[in-house]
């Protein structure tokens, strides 16, 4: 082998070698792990607290809408033309207002002759009973046979019948003429306008619709399985989105049965009426959206003070006590209440960690 071969292969052995040693850290300096810091903050001075579990209600959501539990849809108990309609929509009405008149000159004129009628059955009855009572004067006295007293009898009972029958028609004429007055039943706003002047009204045919804003309710379909959960008086909390509103609704009426293809009951809860009255500029109407939420069970919880955590980027982090240090922890939070924050991943229960963490000494 030549001189040059060795010397090649010495070097190439020697390469090997240095690189072997810088893998390896041959090169690099060592530290000095006796008297290396140890990790994280001093513990000296902060505040701990605890990590605790907690027993929580565990609230389940369902969406309904605001009903009226008191409405009404009205319509003629007569064919006849509209007269004049003098409500409009939006209007509030009292129980008894007039809302509709239909046309009723032939209607009073049938009362007028219903009542003619009748003052001439009051007549013949008068003298009726003034015959009669001179038949039985005289055949009390043996003057007349008996066929003539059973006679004015029977022609007093006549007129009383005939009286009796135009009373009933006086008082059929002017319920039918109370017909062609439409009046409020009860105290509301009027949504819906569905006939003009000149149309012509039929019985069954809508005309007005209104609703009473004292009784508006929250109607929701309630999973069946959870029915055994709910009881008549109950209240529980109605969020009302739309007018950023919450209010106290209590159970009214629960369907006894459920509904097969939903597999749901419908609840309705009711409001207390001082907190309808309160709605001011933001008034609840029938249709709108809502939620109740209601207890389905409990969670065991662990719980922080919500000043135990801070935040370094999107991460969120509390330091927890090892020892006499103190190190930082990455963890998942939920918000809770305002100073409380629920833990969903990050520490145990029984963990000690400081109370108000400075993130500018994170340790490490």
């Amino acid at each position: 082998m030549s001189m040059k071969r060795i010397a090649v292969t010495i070097a190439a052995f020697a390469g090997l070698g240095i690189l072997f040693f810088t893998i390896s850290g041959g090169f690099v300096a060592k530290l000095d792990t006796e008297n290396l810091a140890p990790p994280g903050e001093a513990l000296a001075g902060q505040a701990v607290v605890r990590v605790q579990a907690e027993t929580l209600p565990v609230w389940q959501q369902y969406t309904g809408s605001i009903v009226a539990d008191q409405q009404a849809t009205l319509s003629a108990r007569l064919t006849a033309q509209v007269a004049d309609v003098l409500v409009d929509v939006g209007d509030n009405v009292k129980a008894g207002d007039i809302l509709i008149r239909l046309d009723n000159l032939d209607l009073d004129a049938r009362v007028r002759q219903s009542e003619q009628a009748l003052a001439s059955a009051q007549a013949q009855l008068n003298i009726a009973r003034k015959d009669y009572e001179r038949t039985l004067s005289l055949f009390k006295r043996k003057l007349i046979a008996q066929s003539q007293l059973d006679e004015a009898l029977s022609n007093r009972q006549t007129a009383e019948a005939r009286f009796k029958q135009s009373q009933a028609s006086v008082e059929e004429a002017q319920t039918t003429y109370g017909y062609s007055i439409i009046a409020a039943p009860f105290d509301g706003v009027i949504t819906q306008k569905l006939v003009h002047r000149g149309d012509i009204a039929s019985p069954g045919i809508p005309m007005l619709s209104l609703y009473n804003p004292a009784t508006l309710m929250m109607e929701s379909y309630i999973a069946a399985s959870q029915r055994y959960l709910l009881e008549l008086g109950q209240r529980w909390p109605v969020i009302l989105p739309e007018q950023g509103w919450e209010l106290e609704g209590t159970i009214k009426e629960i369907t006894p049965a459920s509904d097969a293809g939903s597999r749901s009951v419908v609840v309705k809860l009711a409001f207390a009426p001082e907190l309808l009255a309160q709605s001011g500029s933001k008034p609840l109407y029938p249709g709108m959206f809502a939620r109740v939420g209601i207890v389905t069970g409990e969670e065991q919880v662990l719980m922080v003070p919500s000043t135990s955590t801070y935040r370094i980027g999107q991460l969120e982090y509390i330091k927890i006590v090892d020892g006499d240090r103190l190190v930082p922890r990455l963890i998942q939070t939920r918000p809770y209440l305002d100073d409380k924050l629920i833990i969903r991943k990050g520490v145990t229960e029984m963990t000690d960690i400081v109370a108000q963490p400075d993130p500018a000494h994170n340790g490490g």
